[in-house]
């Protein structure tokens, strides 16, 4: 492999999403990594990087599969949001931006083996191997350009969600990264309600005859037989949801009511 020695050589080098991580890379930068990396091994549903914590560790998966998650609910549901393939890195951004990692990532099978290399060597990498820097970006670039084509597609094709398939709460938490103002219609055995966003904030919220914060929980309730679909042309004229609270704060709150007024039930 050809070394990369400027910042104009590693613009022009392909950048390939198949290929290892530790390939694409000089020879020397892959061989300090292996030589400052633990190797740990995980089996199936085991966690490898928590969600909304401090990146601790640059990761490549070396062999098997892992899985990126949604936010995982005190119940244990989550939803997968992509795949990690054997050769790729991952935990990289938490490091770079110094902010607490997006998502949690769970080995999707047994035998899933990860090198970590600690947030303070990987500093010192970087440090020492700016260049590769534009590598990284790259890789994020192809993430997020992947993620809003999918976006895309969704609401050009103003596809029906099922919440068995991709929880409220994780598509929710899309609408308020990337900012969305439009409402989300619901349906669920014959009864039906919306949720507005504006900017990404729950703004607005009505089921039946009930608004506002009921009217939120009342929609969350329905589980894993409810349908949802976003269209950004339409929203209502009245705001009846208090938006200084986060989407996902609001949703996480109305979650524990539902559950606290299903087990006074019992």
């Amino acid at each position: 492999m050809k070394p990369h020695t400027g910042i104009g050589d590693w613009i022009a080098a392909t950048y390939e999403m198949g290929l290892p991580f530790l390939q694409q890379v000089p020879r020397e930068c892959a061989d300090y990594l292996l030589l400052n990396a633990q190797i740990r091994e995980y089996d199936a549903g085991e966690v490898i990087i928590n969600g909304n914590s401090v990146g601790e560790s640059f990761c490549v998966l070396q062999s098997g599969r892992a899985q990126v998650c949604g936010q995982i609910l005190p119940d244990g549901h989550y939803s997968v949001l992509a795949y990690i393939e054997t050769g790729a890195c991952f935990g990289e951004m938490s490091i770079i931006c110094n902010e607490p990692t997006s998502n949690t990532v769970i080995a999707a099978e047994d035998g899933c083996t990860v090198l970590h290399v600690s947030r303070e060597e990987f500093v010192k990498f970087l440090d020492k191997n700016p260049n590769i820097m534009v590598y990284l970006y790259k890789v994020v670039a192809d993430r997020l350009r992947a993620k809003n084509l999918a976006f895309d597609e969704f609401e050009r094709l103003s596809l029906l969600a099922s919440a068995k398939v991709l929880p409220f709460i994780d598509f929710a938490q899309t609408l308020e990264k990337s900012r969305v103002t439009g409402t989300v219609m619901f349906e669920c055995n014959g009864e039906s309600g919306f949720i507005a966003f504006r900017d990404g904030r729950i703004c607005c919220a009505k089921c039946g005859k009930l608004t506002g914060p009921d009217a939120l929980e009342k929609l969350l309730s329905w589980g894993d037989e409810t349908y949802f679909k976003l269209d950004t042309h339409l929203m209502p004229g009245t705001v009846n949801i208090n938006q200084m609270s986060d989407t996902t704060s609001l949703i996480l709150d109305a979650l524990r009511n539902i559950d606290e007024k299903q087990g006074a039930q019992y």
